[in-house]
């Protein structure tokens, strides 16, 4: 009788599997058990098995949540060929969500892991076939590794995402500077802009209206703001207190 497919893959089955996998060590030769588990390559040694293992790992992992190869994910053990798989089906990202390859080099073709954790500035990463960071050989490591790296970093070549039946969403960007200064003036300063600021400054426990206008209680939170981040204390909001605000 043939396997039933899980009802709820999701992203945190895929990263938690993947997790349990840490610490996994090849002897150099690129045989392991995800290569056994996918199969032999003609041309590569060890009777077809000693191949790149980093997309293999991907598929091992995938395969036991219930993901339908090549339907849901793309079944493969080159990187080029899963990137192009999820451009085909529309499910290449440039922001990334938990439960996503990531893949890693010019057009991708290099590495890929799995993000298991999301920030507004970092990925947490489970990949096989790699090292403990970006730097070196980390596209042909000899084992599972999970690492932090910044989302800006230049290697990343782009996110492709997975057919979950239940998936988590994607975390937003840092907030971007809007480019004016905000300050008490008069009229008092309005728009979406100021409505932010007081938005994340309720958030860190100031007690203040959030109506989108400048007014002398918001100066008064940023003030105050400004002194515990050891920035200068005018009360205005200008590139360095916004940086503070949204690190």
């Amino acid at each position: 009788m043939p396997k039933r497919r899980a009802l709820m893959a999701s992203p945190a089955d895929m990263a938690r599997i993947a997790k349990a996998e840490i610490g996994y060590r090849e002897s150099g030769s690129n045989y392991t058990k995800y290569n056994k588990d996918f199969g032999s390559i003609p041309g590569y040694p060890h009777a077809g098995f000693g191949y790149p293992w980093c997309a293999s790992f991907m598929c091992w992992v995938a395969k036991r949540v219930g993901l339908k190869p090549n339907v849901d994910y793309p079944r493969t053990a080159g990187c080029e060929v899963g990137v192009a798989w999820f451009k085909r089906n529309g499910r290449w990202h440039r922001t990334p969500a938990e439960g996503d390859f990531v893949y890693y080099g010019p057009g991708g073709g290099t590495h890929v892991e799995l993000v298991v954790r999301v920030t507004s500035t970092t990925i947490t990463t489970v990949g096989g076939n790699t090292s403990g960071s970006l730097g070196g050989q980390y596209y042909n490591g000899n084992g599972v590794y999970q690492k932090v790296i910044s989302r800006s970093n230049s290697r990343i070549a782009g996110y492709g995402r997975p057919k979950y039946s239940k998936t988590s969403p994607p975390v937003p960007g840092k907030t971007p500077y809007p480019g004016r200064v905000l300050k008490l003036r008069s009229p008092l300063t309005t728009g979406s802009d100021v409505k932010s600021v007081q938005q994340q400054l309720v958030k860190l426990g100031y007690e203040l209206d959030i109506d989108g206008a400048y007014g002398p209680h918001t100066r008064a939170a940023v003030v105050d703001f400004q002194k515990k981040s050891k920035i200068t204390a005018d009360g205005e909001v200008g590139p360095d207190t916004w940086g503070k605000l949204f690190p």
